[in-house]
């Protein structure tokens, strides 16, 4: 009879196609609704309301970094969006092909960088940011689809990074255990206990 495995449990599948994707979808998404917000730019001059208060569309250029932060001119945020594009690829090519939710993470983080240089390429290193969230007085930072790419995608890198931290490691002196993806150790068996057929009371 098949034992259990030891470790994390196997998630259900995230993204079904693959993981490359996400860059281009992510990239296509931050465009078209760019585009959208530019072609209603006298509609959005005040805040849309979504939900409420809560969430809006607002019309907003940045032209510093994420959450306006001044960081360099353009010419430097340009340069630091290619080199990152060009790690991020470089990273995705290097990652195990059984490790999708790794690589999935870093084509959405890839596409949302591409996304805010594509505006600083050709719109004057202005960024549109449209999105509004927060309650009365406080609110968050403005962002777009692309910002969205870069933070949903770091969040699931760190998972991908957390769940590899937690899974076993071999003891010292002795063979590496073969680990999943999804962090199980292949044919690991249980602890012998009372149960195991081989074990005397």
């Amino acid at each position: 009879m098949r034992r259990p495995r030891l470790g994390l449990p196997r998630p259900g599948p995230l993204f079904l196609g693959p993981p490359w994707l996400l860059a281009p979808l992510v990239l296509v998404a931050d465009f078209v609704t760019k585009r959208l917000v530019l072609a209603n730019v006298d509609r959005l001059a005040r805040p849309v309301e979504v939900l409420g208060d809560v969430a809006r569309f607002a019309y907003v250029r940045n032209p510093g970094a994420a959450m306006g932060l001044p960081l360099g001119g353009r010419g430097f945020l340009i340069g630091v969006s290619l080199l990152a594009a060009a790690v991020l690829a470089a990273l995705y090519r290097r990652t195990d092909p059984r490790q999708r939710l790794r690589r999935g993470a870093l084509a959405a983080v890839m596409g949302g960088a591409l996304g805010n240089l594509v505006d600083r390429v050709f719109y004057g290193g202005l960024v549109v940011d449209f999105i509004d969230l927060g309650i009365g007085a406080h609110r968050f930072y403005t962002f777009n689809v692309a910002d969205m790419g870069v933070t949903l995608g770091g969040a699931a890198l760190f998972l991908s990074l957390w769940r590899e931290d937690r899974a076993p490691r071999a003891a010292p002196g002795g063979p590496a255990p073969a680990v999943e993806p999804d962090g199980t150790i292949a044919g690991a068996d249980p602890a012998p206990g009372s149960s195991d057929p081989g074990t005397s009371r």
